[in-house]
């Protein structure tokens, strides 16, 4: 009989012990997709919930939770980003390589340019940082890397013929692991654009937007533009052509490694976000991702005259694009193309010694960063093979960038008659 009692008194505890776990599993939700792809949705509120399931389940297994965490605080920023999102008028969409997005932006010459870090500093190695230069071509900004390796903006003034020292720019709370980058500022001298990497994204990056304090000499605290220009990939770069009243930004959102999105749009003077009663959650979640561009033209007629300005952009590129054999600049009005744009004979003669200087010099300049490349990688042996090669070529260098820059001051001086 007692041996019966303890069988008994098991076997009902075993039940319990099933029900209980059928009642927990019950209870748990289950998921068919992760936090991430919820937030690629948009649907932060399902990211939200996922997040603290696994939060959840984490401190129950005390594991830790500090990542998870981190991303449930991104997702509820992004979900307050969602309600503001702002109505955005897109008129165009391309695909393209991200190394050649810079080369699609056909701005007006009194909105500057916009270039690579290499192609200006004629560094001779890739780069993923830009720079921008002013219609005078006497400022520039530009994101360079500290020792650490982390993005920095920078800037430098052309004063006397000479580019100043360069300083890095002050105004924003930069953190240890932040990187800035992609640099544009508006026609008015104080508005700027840049893309980071740091806590107020919601992704990889996103683009921010700031204004020059000239009383206090820096920049105000930069604030993140939101949605939909940002979302949860990387957002790269913000360019607004007041001239041609023409906007671009560049996203890899929902797109394979290495390829970006380049967004036209028709820019604002005042920021103005959608009812979120009127256009519904779902609505409100597919504007904000930029699922179709044609669920932006309320104006089909402002829609009309954008696209016809952007056409006329894209043209004037094919021209200049097909014109351009090379970029000398003249003075702060004049940029020479081609030989036949010096007026001069003699500076047009010694501009042809110098465009074979500048290959020989880009050439030579490729060349170091290869043999840079390998004694990175070489054993300290291997090393002291090719590093007497590298110290010949950096003084070739250093000599043949001497020989040419006294080669462009007598190209001016004879242009300019001077």
């Amino acid at each position: 009989m007692k041996k019966t009692l303890i069988i008994l008194t098991a076997l009902l505890f075993a039940l319990s012990v099933s029900a209980q776990r059928r009642g927990r599993k019950a209870q748990q939700p289950k998921y068919t997709v992760t936090a991430q792809e919820a937030m690629a949705a948009y649907d932060f509120s399902l990211a939200e919930e996922i997040l603290e399931q696994q939060i959840a389940d984490q401190t129950r297994k005390k594991q830790p939770t500090e990542q998870t965490e981190a991303l449930l605080e991104t997702v509820r920023k992004s979900q307050l980003r969602l309600h503001a999102t702002e109505q955005v008028t897109f008129i165009d969409s391309v695909l393209l390589p991200k190394k050649q997005v810079l080369g699609q932006i056909k701005l007006s010459q009194e909105c500057g340019s916009i270039m690579s870090y290499t192609d200006f500093f004629k560094t001779g190695k890739d780069s993923v940082c830009t720079l921008f230069c002013n219609e005078l071509g006497n400022y520039i900004v530009y994101a360079e890397a500290n020792k650490k390796g982390q993005l920095r903006l920078k800037d430098k003034s052309l004063i006397g013929g000479e580019w100043s020292m360069e300083r890095q720019l002050t105004g924003f709370e930069e953190k240890e692991g932040d990187n800035l980058n992609y640099p544009f500022m508006l026609s008015d001298g104080i508005t700027m654009y840049f893309a980071a990497e740091c806590e107020e994204s919601i992704g990889g990056y996103d683009i921010f937007m700031t204004r020059y304090d000239a009383d206090n000499g820096k920049f105000f605290a930069p604030e993140n533009i939101g949605m939909p220009f940002n979302s949860p990939a990387n957002d790269y770069l913000m360019i607004i052509d007041d001239f041609q009243q023409l906007g671009w930004f560049v996203t890899d959102r929902n797109q394979p490694a290495d390829t970006v999105c380049l967004y036209t749009f028709i820019p604002t003077q005042t920021r103005r976000i959608y009812n979120e009663e009127q256009v519904g959650a779902q609505k409100l979640a597919s504007l904000a991702r930029i699922a179709s561009i044609k669920d932006t033209w309320t104006d089909k007629n402002a829609v009309e005259a954008a696209k016809k300005r952007l056409a006329e952009a894209r043209q004037g590129l094919k021209n200049e694009t097909r014109n351009r054999d090379f970029t000398f600049v003249v003075n702060d009005h004049r940029t020479c193309y081609t030989l036949t744009d010096f007026k001069n004979k003699q500076a047009q003669q010694k501009a042809k010694i110098w465009v074979e200087a500048q290959k020989e010099y880009e050439s030579k300049s490729e060349g170091l960063s290869a043999l840079r490349g390998k004694y990175a990688t070489m054993s300290e042996a291997q090393r002291g093979q090719i590093a007497a090669q590298i110290r010949l070529t950096e003084t070739s260098l250093e000599r043949l960038a001497a020989d040419k820059l006294a080669l462009e001051k007598e190209i001016r001086r004879l242009e300019l008659n001077k």
